[in-house]
């Protein structure tokens, strides 16, 4: 067996600041010690049939003695490069992301009793922000075939998370 796709440990951490009107909330989630199985990368950097295959590992690939690469010979004789499943394509699944930030401000109480309004805040929301990993994929956080227990792990061409970005207005009156 190599690797696993359960993590060590995942948590989260949410911060809530505040000065002078403005306020920042800060969700932080992380994943550490698990292992993906980028089968992406097996599907893409095979040699094989389909004319999208290989694009990902011609300008790395192995091609004279000497070449320091983790890429094998692009040939078609050699059964090895034709969708091998390898240890080479088992990546670190851990990470940090910036799941929720928000940004806000509010207008003081003596500005906006004179348009007749008890709140007025403004704000700009932002999922999915940043991601720190050294996983190779597009989101390290998978889900390849829901709750299929023989999948967990894999990545074969998974959807990333959306970034979102939200503007927003709170009026009180």
């Amino acid at each position: 067996m190599i690797g696993t796709p359960h993590p060590l440990h995942t948590g989260g951490f949410t911060n809530n600041f505040s000065f002078m009107g403005f306020d920042l909330q800060i969700f932080l989630q992380w994943s550490y010690g698990n292992d993906i199985l980028n089968y992406t990368r097996v599907f893409v950097e095979g040699l094989g049939t389909r004319p999208f295959q290989n694009i990902g590992a011609v300008r790395d690939r192995w091609r004279k003695p000497g070449d320091i690469t983790d890429i094998p010979r692009a040939t078609l004789s050699d059964p090895n490069n034709n969708l091998r499943t390898s240890s080479r394509f088992i990546e670190d699944g851990s990470y940090l992301r910036f799941r929720n930030v928000i940004l806000g401000y509010n207008f003081p109480a003596s500005l906006i009793s004179k348009l007749k309004l008890s709140q007025l805040r403004v704000f700009v929301q932002a999922q999915n922000l940043f991601t720190f990993t050294n996983y190779s994929g597009l989101d390290p956080e998978l889900n390849f075939q829901g709750d299929a227990t023989l999948t967990m792990g894999t990545d074969f061409f998974t959807y990333p998370q959306p970034r979102t970005i939200t503007f927003g207005l709170n009026v009180g009156f």
